[in-house]
């Protein structure tokens, strides 16, 4: 109805200027008055349609995102843009505080329903396929994460039952693996798993509560083969200052302090391991190959500024086919989503404080992401499931930067086009696009783009590339100039030679 209302009203407003015309021209007949006099009060009645749906679809518009979406330039400035993603639904499915949330490679949802001590599997709608609460040794206490295998054997950190629970396909119990015995654990180690991963080799990659050695790794049969991707002890200038000041029983107290804990970890796409960690001021995501080193580099992620007392929460991380990692800091219900290279794409996300919004969290504790890209968020103190769905703008930027990462940057300079279309101020487009100008030789466009950046560095390299063709150019103009200058610098010396000799024999003869 609204289409036909705008149709109608832009007829109406063409008519206008034909009768206004006639009224002026001549005296107008009473039945063109009152034709004029129809199309006036159409006018103004349509007029007030088309602001009454304007005003109606904004609010509208306003009230499907209730938060805002934001990015860093290269100084920390927190520049906003438009939604990447958009809430889409939620269900409950009877979940009591869950804790964990997965989906497999046939884009089945499995959630850790911690208070009521059970696996539930959905659909991606949210419907109840399965519910895994067996009885006798299957039973489960308090189950803090669940991992599904791609032969569709289930893995369940058993948080209270101090173990790990596996089940077969169908949801049938098949083993427990107690704590591991080994001269490198701690005697007072408390194995309370509360989450894990498993490779194709089958070996086990375990976060545990108060785990500050990092994962347990355990071969297939829950032996013990080590801690992995560990976190280091922050170490600033006061502690330097400690060391020098400080008494001998204050300097044992500082030892104890102790490296910030894992609290989640994910197997990527390609094979990696991601972990999120709390406690810790950098590294807070980390990308970790099989020697446990951190690809990504111990860089500081998520809000820039934070209060006094304020610590990072992350909680999970989720990384799609791209390889883009999307983690949740559950202090500030804000979801951080980092390319494959740890760079900032978006920021989005916000606490509820009592609103009951689609879109903001209570304690957002795990995430997950399906075939299609969309984002699955598991809220354990709301006891729901939301999902989220990429914009156009979401994925135009994913694509442009995945062929950047690639190095495909003439590809992705259309891509990046398209989104300074749609925002010109995301400033990775314009880096984006400074790196496509720079390999093209396109110096100017490329300085261009690296200031609308922010990117000092870039700019000068662009600048000295740009002034070194133009010394190429007109190397022989400035050959010749330097020769015409030298020549007459030349002259200009030996004349001044010659005028001091004479005045020298002058000197000379007179003094003879």
């Amino acid at each position: 109805m609204s289409g036909k209302l705008v149709r109608r009203s832009l007829l109406t407003f063409a008519k206008l200027p034909l009768c206004l015309a006639n009224n002026l021209s001549k005296p107008a007949s009473s039945r063109r008055q009152k034709a004029c006099a129809l199309v006036r009060n159409s006018c103004l009645l349509a007029l007030l349609a088309l602001v009454v749906c304007g005003l109606g679809s904004g609010a509208s518009a306003r009230a499907e995102v209730p938060y805002g979406t934001f990015i860093y330039d290269l100084s920390g400035r927190e520049i906003p843009v438009q939604p990447a993603y958009v809430p889409e639904t939620f269900f409950h499915g009877g979940l009591k505080n869950p804790e964990d949330l997965f989906i497999d490679a046939k884009d089945r949802l499995f959630v850790a329903d911690t208070g009521n001590n059970r696996i539930v599997q959905m659909d991606l709608r949210g419907e109840t396929r399965r519910v895994i609460q067996p009885e006798g040794a299957g039973k489960l206490n308090e189950p803090g994460g669940v991992f599904v295998s791609p032969d569709g054997t289930i893995y369940v950190a058993d948080t209270k039952n101090k173990r790990i629970a596996v089940f077969d396909e169908t949801g049938g119990f098949l083993r427990s693996i107690g704590r591991p015995q080994a001269p490198m654990i701690p005697p007072d180690f408390v194995f309370e798993p509360t989450k894990l991963v498993v490779d194709e080799r089958g070996y086990m990659y375990v976060a545990t509560r108060n785990g500050y050695q990092g994962l347990l790794l355990l071969d297939q049969d829950g032996a013990f083969e080590g801690f992995f991707g560990a976190n280091k002890v922050d170490f600033q200038m006061s502690d330097a200052l400690k060391r020098v000041f400080f008494t001998k029983e204050q300097m044992q107290k500082e030892l104890l302090k102790l490296p910030g804990t894992v609290s989640n970890v994910t197997a990527g796409p390609d094979g990696l391991l991601y972990t999120t960690s709390m406690k810790v001021t950098r590294g807070q995501i980390k990308k970790l190959n099989y020697d446990g080193k951190d690809l990504l580099g111990e860089q500081n992620y998520g809000v820039r500024r934070l209060l006094a007392g304020q610590q990072k929460q992350f909680t999970d991380v989720a990384v799609d086919s791209l390889g883009n990692m999307t983690a949740v800091d559950a202090l500030f219900g804000l979801l951080f989503q980092y390319n494959s290279a740890g760079e900032l794409m978006f920021a989005f996300g916000s606490k509820d404080e009592g609103y009951g919004k689609l879109g903001l969290f209570q304690y957002p504790s795990a995430l997950a992401v399906d075939s299609a890209g969309t984002l699955y968020v598991l809220d354990r103190t709301a006891h729901m499931i939301q999902t989220f769905k990429r914009t156009e703008f979401g994925a135009l930027v994913q694509k442009a930067t995945d062929l950047h990462l690639q190095g495909h940057y003439d590809e992705s300079a259309g891509p990046w086009r398209e989104v300074l279309h749609l925002n010109s101020k995301y400033v990775r487009a314009h880096l984006g696009l400074a790196k496509s100008y720079y390999k093209n030789g396109e110096y100017a466009e490329a300085m261009r783009a690296f200031r609308e950046g922010g990117d000092t560095g870039g700019y000068s390299d662009a600048f000295w590339q740009l002034r070194l063709l133009w010394m190429q150019r007109h190397f022989t103009q400035m050959a010749a100039i330097g020769a015409v200058v030298l020549l007459i610098a030349f002259a200009g010396w030996k004349l001044k030679t010659k005028r001091a000799r004479r005045k020298d024999g002058e000197r000379i003869e007179s003094a003879a």
